[in-house]
């Protein structure tokens, strides 16, 4: 079940997925009706156990990107460049459940635990739960880093964020949506206060991705608009980031022994 490389690859009549617990990342998540995976992985991954996997769903935790905040640890924070413990597997005919965390290492400083709730019928329910073990509060930021698999960057459209105001990474001002997001060239956007579902159409694999989300205020739409090295060819036209997230002024201030959760629930459209 487990492979030398920490991959677990799980299976029943409904859908298939795997789970790297290098980075505690969901590789791959595909219904059984679906003919392609739901999420983008990058051919060009070493899966090395030391760089972060690009692909699947990287948890960016606990500091978001290259922000202020947490600036002592990495890019991103190091959930994704750290081995998770698998907790918990349960596969029956209609259902897979994984629970895995971490406990970070003493170098980082920072007295928290995460866990990782990962639980697929004919939906993927997506949990990263953070409790504060300090007597102090601690801030934080995080992202569920999804890449989605599509057909191609140029046939897609992403509903739900129309009239939201986000800000542009690329040059650091803020905007409003005013139509439905198409993606055309390099896209990096923040879109503030943002809880309705999202909505991936996809024209050429025919099939809307809906993504739901819990206790984020913050969604992340990224696409480099160029391969970067983990990619073969032209692979970045085949995915588009959406993410949870929790970033910048909407970051997590968590009381001592309290805990946080962020959610979200991915499907295809029926």
């Amino acid at each position: 079940m487990i492979k030398s490389n920490g991959t677990i690859s799980l299976s029943n009549n409904i859908a298939e997925c795997k789970i790297s617990l290098w980075g505690g990342n969901l590789l791959s998540y595909r219904p059984k009706n679906e003919k392609h995976d739901i999420f983008w992985l990058g051919d060009l991954n070493k899966f090395d156990n030391i760089q972060a996997i690009r692909g699947g769903i990287p948890v960016c935790w606990p500091r978001f990107a290259e922000e202020e905040l947490n600036h002592n640890l990495p890019r991103h924070g190091f959930a994704r460049l750290s081995t998770w413990t698998l907790q918990n597997i349960n596969v029956d005919e209609t259902k897979i459940e994984a629970e895995l965390s971490l406990i970070p290492a003493e170098k980082y400083n920072v007295n928290l635990v995460v866990k990782l709730f990962i639980t697929i019928t004919d939906k993927l329910d997506y949990r990263l739960e953070t409790t504060n073990l300090g007597d102090e509060e601690f801030i934080f930021s995080e992202a569920l880093h999804a890449y989605f698999n599509i057909s191609a960057i140029d046939d897609i459209k992403i509903e739900g964020l129309k009239g939201h105001r986000y800000k542009n990474s690329l040059d650091g001002n803020f905007y409003t949506l005013e139509n439905d997001l198409q993606i055309n060239g390099e896209f990096d956007s923040i879109f503030l206060e943002q809880a309705s579902p999202i909505k991936i159409i996809d024209k050429g694999f025919r099939r809307t991705i809906i993504l739901e989300k819990q206790n984020s205020q913050t969604t992340v739409v990224w696409n480099p608009a160029k391969d970067l090295a983990e990619m073969s060819p032209a692979q970045y036209k085949t995915f588009v980031c959406v993410e949870p997230s929790n970033v910048g002024e909407y970051c997590v201030k968590l009381a001592p022994h309290a805990t946080h959760t962020i959610a979200t629930r991915i499907y295809i459209e029926k």
